[in-house]
C-alpha cells in the first residue's frame, strides 16, 4: 500500500458559488487586476443582456401593435402600395398580415387617421430596432476587449451573453485571441 507524502491534497477551482449557482471551470487561478476587469465585464454583459431582452420585448410589442394597425388599415380599404409606402414593409408581407386578422370590421376612420398611426407606430418601431443594434454593437465591443485583455475565453462569454460559442467567434472574428 502506497504511503502518502507531505502533499496537500489538489484542490479543485469548479464547483457551484457560495449563492449555489454554477461558477466558471477556470484552469488556473486569476491575478487580482484580472479579477478586477473580470468583475466588471461580467456585470457589464450581464446588464446588456438585460437591455437586450427588454429591447426584444419592446420590439415584439410595436410590431404587434403596427400589424393591428396595418391589418385595420387594410380592412378600412388603404391599398397596399400606400400602406407599403407609409410602413416600409413590402407588398407580400403586408398580405400576410392582412389575411392573418380575418376577424376585423371597418372602424369608419379616415385615410388620415390610418397613415397618420401607422406612420407613428412605424417610427416607433424602427427607434426601439436601432436601440437594439447599438446595445448589439456594445455588447460585440465588450466581447472584443474580453478577448484583447484575456479576461474571458469564448466558452465563458458565451455563458455570460447567452450566444453559443460559435456566434462569440464570428462576431469576435479578427480580434487578437490568446495563444
Amino acid at each position: 500500500m502506497p504511503t502518502q507524502t507531505g502533499s496537500a491534497p489538489a484542490v479543485s477551482l469548479q464547483g457551484h458559488a457560495a449563492a449555489g449557482r454554477y461558477t466558471y471551470r477556470a484552469k488556473a487561478p486569476r491575478s487580482q487586476p484580472l479579477e478586477a476587469e473580470h468583475t466588471k465585464l461580467t456585470h457589464a454583459l450581464a446588464a446588456h443582456r438585460q437591455l437586450l431582452s427588454h429591447a426584444a420585448s419592446a420590439i415584439r410589442t410595436l410590431t404587434a401593435a403596427r400589424n393591428e394597425l396595418i391589418a385595420q388599415a387594410l380592412e378600412d380599404g388603404l391599398t397596399l402600395t400606400t400602406v407599403s409606402t407609409v410602413t416600409g414593409e413590402n407588398l407580400r408581407t403586408l398580405r400576410t398580415i392582412g389575411l392573418a386578422y380575418d376577424d376585423l370590421h371597418p372602424s369608419g376612420l379616415p385615410r388620415s387617421a390610418h397613415v397618420a398611426a401607422l406612420k407613428q407606430k412605424s417610427a416607433e418601431l424602427r427607434a426601439a430596432e436601432r436601440h437594439r443594434d447599438q446595445i448589439t454593437e456594445r455588447r460585440e465591443a465588450l466581447m472584443v476587449m474580453a478577448l484583447r485583455k484575456q479576461v474571458c475565453d469564448d466558452l465563458e462569454l458565451a455563458s455570460l451573453t447567452g450566444l453559443t460559442p460559435d456566434h462569440v467567434r464570428r462576431a469576435t472574428r479578427g480580434s487578437v485571441r490568446p495563444a
